[in-house]
């Protein structure tokens, strides 16, 4: 028996001809550009440990009560930051320092050098973190073995993302990653769609992007004509439909 997901077909009898193009043609994608925070790699979790360490390195406990209280501040004030780079309102720079300078100044700690030394460590040690959502390593594994040309399409920094992979031993799937850093533009832009697109060289006919962000993974491809599958496994609301919707990523297995 052909696999009938391998990108050839054997020129035999018309008969096994004919089977092989008709199951080639099933697939109907060639590429799936997927986010990596939240989406394969356990961002919340992975984030959360390496604030800790960098907490208990620097000594923050002269400053909190506790971590958690701490974790509030910068949790809550990053989220709002982040939005505003996406929007390209402010710069990675001036995201990096507000956003590990504002829980210290929330308790009237002005210290410019603590913080980015800080956020220093923190980058650091995230880098270096390897807990991947459930599911996550099985799925790759399914679609690479399926033929799917995989690329990892990221808002992430460029200086942490390839790290972050390395050492969740994901390279291996991955034929590149593909960064906001390297366009200038962050998802949901159209622009970082199609330089994706130009730089696979692929048509968005076949390619779909799997993500967990509905703003800059769904609504950002939808609006660049690519196919999504948005993995909302907090149950977060919708202003559309997407191509697909699943809450845990074995069930993509069922999409492609």
């Amino acid at each position: 028996m052909f696999n009938k997901f391998q990108k050839y077909y054997f020129v035999t009898t018309g008969a096994n001809v004919f089977y092989i193009i008709y199951t080639f043609a099933t697939m109907k994608y060639n590429v799936i550009f997927i986010d990596l925070d939240n989406t394969v790699w356990d961002f919340e979790v992975n984030s959360k440990n390496s604030l800790c360490l960098c907490y208990d390195k620097f000594g923050y406990e002269r400053f909190f009560p506790d971590f958690n209280t701490f974790y509030t501040l910068y949790h809550q004030h990053n989220d709002l930051l982040w939005g505003l780079y996406r929007e390209a309102k402010i710069t990675k720079q001036e995201l990096n320092r507000e956003r590990f300078a504002f829980p210290l100044e929330s308790v009237g700690v002005k210290d410019d050098i603590l913080a980015e030394n800080f956020g220093n460590c923190y980058l650091e040690t995230l880098s270096q973190q390897s807990l991947l959502i459930d599911g996550a390593f099985d799925l790759l594994t399914y679609l690479k073995t399926r033929g799917y040309r995989l690329f990892i399409l990221s808002n992430g920094f460029e200086e942490v993302q390839s790290k972050k992979i390395k050492n969740a031993h994901i390279s291996n799937f991955f034929e590149d990653i593909i960064l906001s850093d390297h366009t200038g533009y962050n998802k949901p832009h159209a622009k970082i769609f199609e330089y994706a697109l130009q730089f696979v060289h692929v048509a968005k006919e076949q390619t779909i992007m799997i993500g967990d962000d509905w703003e800059a993974d769904i609504v950002g491809a939808k609006n660049s004509g690519i196919d999504q599958v948005f993995f909302n496994r907090t149950n977060k609301s919708t202003t559309f439909t997407p191509t697909y919707e699943v809450k845990e990523l074995p069930a993509i297995k069922k999409i492609l």
